[in-house]
């Protein structure tokens, strides 16, 4: 009998020997492309892998930004067999991240290699691989596969490297809504101009009233003072050039009016500029005299930030002018009076501060 009991005894034993034979082997990817055999000591979701070293026996602490997955290999296992996964991980799914730069680019493909603190290594989709150094990297974003669920995402978001960067805030409303403001802008003008009464000194003495379609530009500067958000005044001074071929330009200064119609980021205005041109002579093209007249000028348009210090703006509106010329051609000698109205179509781009 105690004989039948030793023989259980040493059976059992050699029964758990064999199970303890058939243990498994962890093996260790990290996203440098690195691959570490042994054993999986701790694993925490969203922040580290402990792994000891089956070749050196060291202990070793990765972040998760590092690890790319964490397999578990029977030690004796059929080839048609799959390794199982120790850390849930997509398999054969390739994961497509767009690494975004600080100053402004955007490069899309997989990430193949990440050490922490020095670099990534994108392979795109032509096969070429770039690497980025960490410091150059604003942030890094992830299109999810069709089909992915709710815990491959948490696996992807898992995998994907942190980055410090900048927090992604909503704009704050900053701006001085009392006190000095500058607006300096460019326009394009499209539009007619009148030319009515025309003398052109011929031996006939010719006279007509012409309409004509030009392009032209204007550059104007305004310092103000804002009273309130819906009430500021200020004054300017403007160039336009309504018609380059003939040679019409006016200097033009002006009492300004703008206010503001909400209290957001991207707040809309209404302006109006009213005063006075001086027409411009230039020997060059035969303008010989010249005399200005008044101008109106409304507008509407938006401002595009709401910073304390400089903010854009874009406007679009209508402006009249007249001014007076007395021309010589070059090419015949004649010689033109013309009274001319501008009305002008302006599409303006401002940088206020």
């Amino acid at each position: 009998m105690k004989f039948k009991s030793t023989s259980l005894l040493f059976a059992l034993l050699c029964f758990i020997v064999s199970l303890s034979a058939q243990t498994t082997t962890d093996v260790l990817h990290l996203r440098s492309g690195k691959v570490i055999t042994g054993e999986l000591i701790s694993y925490q979701p969203n922040d580290k892998v402990i792994f000891k070293n089956a070749e050196n026996g060291t202990t070793q602490t990765y972040p998760m930004e590092a690890v790319l997955r964490v397999q578990q290999l029977p030690s004796t296992v059929d080839e048609s067999q799959e390794w199982w996964i120790l850390v849930p991980e997509l398999e054969e799914m390739e994961i497509t991240s767009t690494v975004q730069l600080k100053d402004g680019t955007e490069h899309e493909g997989v990430i193949t290699a990440y050490e922490e603190g020095e670099s990534v290594q994108l392979t795109l989709e032509s096969g070429s691989a770039l690497t980025f150094p960490e410091s150059e990297i604003e942030g890094i974003t992830y299109d999810l596969p069709e089909g992915t669920d709710e815990n491959d995402q948490r696996v992807i978001k898992e995998r994907e490297p942190v980055f410090p960067t900048r927090p992604k805030t909503k704009p704050v409303y900053e701006f001085q809504e009392t006190g000095w403001f500058h607006n300096t802008s460019f326009a394009f003008s499209f539009g007619r101009r009148e030319r009515e009464d025309v003398l052109i000194f011929t031996p006939s003495f010719e006279e007509r009233t012409v309409e004509m379609s030009a392009i032209g530009f204007n550059v104007q500067h305004i310092a103000g003072y804002h009273f309130n958000r819906k009430v500021g005044v200020g004054i300017g001074a403007s160039y336009d050039a309504y018609d380059l071929e003939d040679g019409e330009s006016i200097l033009t200064l002006f009492g300004h009016y703008r206010g503001y119609l909400s209290k957001s980021i991207v707040a809309p205005f209404v302006s109006m500029n009213v005063g006075y041109g001086f027409a411009l002579k230039n020997d060059e093209q035969g303008v010989k005299e010249t005399d200005g007249g008044v101008m109106f000028h409304p507008e509407v348009g938006v401002r595009l930030g709401a910073t304390n210090k400089a903010n854009f703006t874009l406007g679009i509106g209508y402006r009249i002018q007249d001014a007076y010329y007395v021309q010589e051609r070059p090419f015949n000698g004649n010689i033109e009076y013309r009274d001319v109205r501008y009305q002008r179509l302006l599409f303006s781009l401002g940088l206020l501060f």
